[in-house]
């Protein structure tokens, strides 16, 4: 047996960190291999201050940022009732639908060739040349004369922005072990949808700098949006930190990047790091559970964009509120939400487990669903969307977190983060097609087509679980390998 040792003091900055090496007997080879098992001794406080570290660099940026995507994608609602659709004739036929459906074209195409250039150049150089590009698009929205100008602009913004989410994904599942991954992902991404939620209000006080804000202030919405997309994603070249291993990595000390190479690689084992090769693409791609999983996710997303772009015509023309009010009244449920989807995932985390949570996500999203669709009164109306936002985000939240938890492989997790995100571009094409004008205002059908979808992902999850709990007890048993690694056990 041998050991080496980091020595932590703790007046010191450096970390204790043991390692030790166990000979295990390979019974079915019939012979000795010795296997490097590290296991690591890390002073807890030590742990902690380097993770508060890591959340204090990554995670504002990254929200940041996807607050404008999220933003720069989606305020097509807020303008649509600020002049958008008298303007270029908007309101003729389906073409409120295409301009929504040909963001994601892009988006579900890109995503996947987007990671792999992201692991070539860098996250900083990458992320951050997608949101000045995207940023300038959306500008230039802001100025086009007609509705084919919009939809061939929104096309070219979702080729740019397919990148970010996945990629913001990925960075944040190499840099945290598995179990907790979850409660970092729901603080980026529900801090970002809360935050754009309040862009409707926003987008309110920037039609007001028009001097017709019924009629022209939608310009002023992508302009000035767009703007600030740039700006931040200048700055976020200067914080945004690749990977551990990163020489742009500054704001640890060797000891303690060290530290957290020691904790993924103590999880992972080697599979931590290679190469995205066509083998790896393969394996991933006929890998059951990811897709069922990605489904999972797909259907949080198509709620979540029902929400973000029909949310605010539903309160205007279906619950008759006023332009201001029904800007203002998109915020609460998204507020609720972010509470909502934080408790959730830190139980999640807790008890390492999805599918329970899953399931109880797909209640309040058809509830809530339902309440919206099929009420009269305005007020239980209203109240309904308050569910159908938790539901739907706690199944985003915990959906992209179970995805993560159930690959082992730094280059797997890669092509399912992209697999993932394709999905839920999916789920967005699918809400764009069953929210149709014809159906306007109130949007009966598409609600009931997104609580068709969500139901679906209640029954795969209740497929999901057992198959994956079999598979542990088989490899409990010995009977099988699960991702390479005799330790290794899926997430249920």
């Amino acid at each position: 047996m041998s050991a080496t040792h980091i020595d932590q003091n703790p007046k010191s900055n450096t970390a204790h960190t043991e390692f030790q090496e166990k000979s295990v007997v390979d019974n079915r080879e019939g012979g000795h291999e010795v296997v490097s098992q590290q296991e690591l001794a890390i002073d807890p406080q030590t742990e902690r201050r380097i993770k508060r570290k890591i959340d204090i660099r990554l995670l504002p940026m990254l929200g940041s940022m996807y607050t404008f995507s999220l933003i720069d994608r989606t305020n097509v609602g807020g303008a649509r009732i600020s002049g958008l659709d008298q303007t270029v004739d908007l309101d003729v036929g389906n073409r409120a639908s295409i301009i929504i459906l040909v963001f994601y074209v892009g988006y579900v195409i890109f995503e996947l060739p987007s990671n792999l250039v992201l692991k070539k150049l860098g996250a900083a150089n990458w992320l951050s040349f997608l949101g000045v590009a995207w940023g300038l698009i959306s500008l230039g929205i802001g100025l086009s004369k007609n509705w084919e100008t919009v939809a061939a602009l929104r096309a070219m913004l979702g080729i740019l922005e397919a990148g970010l989410f996945p990629g913001c994904v990925y960075l944040i599942s190499a840099w945290y072990r598995r179990y907790e991954v979850q409660k970092r992902i729901a603080v980026f991404f529900m801090t970002a949808s809360f935050l754009s939620s309040f862009s409707n209000i926003l987008a309110y006080g920037l039609t007001q700098i028009a001097s017709d804000p019924v009629n022209d202030g939608w310009k002023w919405i992508f302009v000035v949006e767009g703007a600030i997309t740039i700006g931040i994603s200048i700055l976020a070249w200067f914080v945004i930190v690749d990977f551990p291993e990163s020489s742009r990595n500054k704001f640890l000390s060797p000891e303690e990047v060290q530290v957290v190479k020691n904790r993924l690689l103590a999880e992972r084992g080697s599979a931590e790091g290679g190469k995205v090769t066509w083998k790896v693409i393969k394996e991933t791609v006929l890998d059951w559970q990811v897709w069922s999983i990605a489904t999972v996710y797909m259907s949080g997303s198509c709620g979540t964009y029902g929400f973000l772009f029909f949310l605010p015509i539903i309160l205007r023309n279906g619950l008759g509120y006023s332009q201001s009010l029904s800007f203002c009244l998109t915020a609460p449920p998204a507020a609720l939400a972010v509470v909502y989807a934080l408790g959730i995932s830190w139980a999640a985390d807790k008890y390492r487990v999805r599918g329970p949570f899953i399931l109880m996500h797909c209640v309040l999203g058809v509830v809530g669903l339902c309440m919206i669709g099929f009420l009269n009164r305005p007020t239980p109306r209203y109240v309904g969307s308050f569910l159908g936002e938790c539901g739907t985000n706690g199944l985003i939240v915990t959906g992209l977190a179970w995805g993560q938890n159930n690959v082992r492989s730094d280059a797997k997790r890669s092509v399912t983060t992209a697999i993932q995100v394709m999905m839920a571009a999916v789920g967005g094409i699918y809400s764009a097609l069953v929210f149709r004008q014809q159906d306007a205002p109130d949007y009966v059908p598409g609600l009931v087509a997104t609580g068709a979808l969500i139901l679906l992902a209640g029954a795969l999850t209740l497929i999901t679980c057992p198959l994956l709990i079999k598979a542990n007890r088989q490899a409990d048993r010995g009977e099988r390998v699960i991702e390479e690694s005799p330790d290794f056990r899926y997430t249920w």
